[in-house]
């Protein structure tokens, strides 16, 4: 018997000691008139939180207003928190703590809400973050192209407009890009992956990049035309000029040179090649069948 209750003991303390003792936060709704709503996510140190024993609190002036905890939406194959926040009163600052059960520790939410009746924050598609540290909001494509093709493109602003060679099936393309750190690409409320999709471009794609945080969505178009063009530079060197080298596979076509906004020259494509020779180093554009790319020519000793 004494050793069954030693064992037991020692069970406990070991429990005790793994899982640590979670936070009492707790809420008399009763006392409260009128409710704001979140639905959301949990984020500490860049991963989110997805225990049952994972808490998200709510506080004003450190009473608790609100608690509760993930839960698996198969339906979205993500974990979301649905908070209820209860008050008696608008504008109320509404701050926020979440438990993080695996690491024993409680965290603040840097952001906080003010208190607004019938208010609700958040859906399945773009949720309220509840993160420690806030997470980030850009939603920037920052290159894009498709597996095993040569292409080239332009960007401006938020349009993209992608050249491949001629005869090329756009119907079915498969997209390589990099985005702002964290962001995600869908189209529609798809998530794409990149390197591993099949987008049809016969017409230009909508794109919709969510960032991090997925406080923000930015809209991006991108359009693929047939027609490509490629670029390749030399740098000058105490001996030689540098060189740009154009490929397009159009012949008869004019490429432009240009070296800060003045045009140097232009030549024609032929043989499906255009050669600048004996630059001296410093910024240039090269334009092509609609195709822009800025070039720098260094001086290397």
């Amino acid at each position: 018997m004494r050793n069954y209750i030693h064992i037991t003991l020692l069970l406990f303390i070991l429990s005790s000691t793994v899982f640590g003792q979670s936070p009492d936060w707790s809420v008399n709704e009763n006392k409260f008139q009128y409710t704001m709503s979140f639905e959301g996510f949990l984020n500490v140190d860049g991963k989110n939180l997805t225990s049952p024993n994972d808490k998200l609190a709510a506080f004003v002036n450190g009473e608790c207003r609100g608690i509760t905890s993930p839960i698996y939406v198969s339906s979205e194959k993500k974990y979301m928190v649905y908070l209820t926040v209860f008050s008696n009163t608008d504008n109320e600052v509404v701050s926020f703590k979440i438990y993080d059960a695996a690491n024993n520790a409680v965290k603040n939410v840097e952001k906080t809400k003010l208190f607004e009746n019938n208010k609700h924050y958040g859906d399945l598609f773009q949720s309220y973050s509840f993160a420690s540290p806030a997470l980030r909001t850009e939603t920037e494509i920052t290159d894009f192209s498709f597996k095993d093709l040569k292409t080239a493109k332009t960007i401006q602003g938020s349009q993209i407009t992608i050249y491949a060679p001629k005869g090329t099936n756009v119907a079915a393309l498969n997209a390589v890009f990099e985005l702002s750190p964290g962001a995600k690409l869908f189209t529609g409320t798809t998530n794409k992956i990149s390197g591993s999709n099949t987008i049809d471009f016969t017409n230009p794609v909508q794109f919709q990049v969510l960032s991090e945080d997925q406080s923000v969505i930015k809209q991006w178009t991108v359009t693929v035309k047939l027609g490509s063009a490629v670029f390749y530079k030399k740098d000058a060197v105490c001996y030689a000029g540098g060189v740009i080298k154009v490929l397009y596979d159009e012949n008869d076509v004019k490429a432009d040179l240009t070296k800060d906004g003045i045009k140097v020259t232009t030549q024609n494509i032929q043989n499906g090649q255009t050669v600048f020779n004996d630059l001296q180093p410093g910024r240039y554009s090269v334009s092509v069948g609609g195709v822009s790319k800025e070039i720098i020519i260094n001086q290397k000793q």
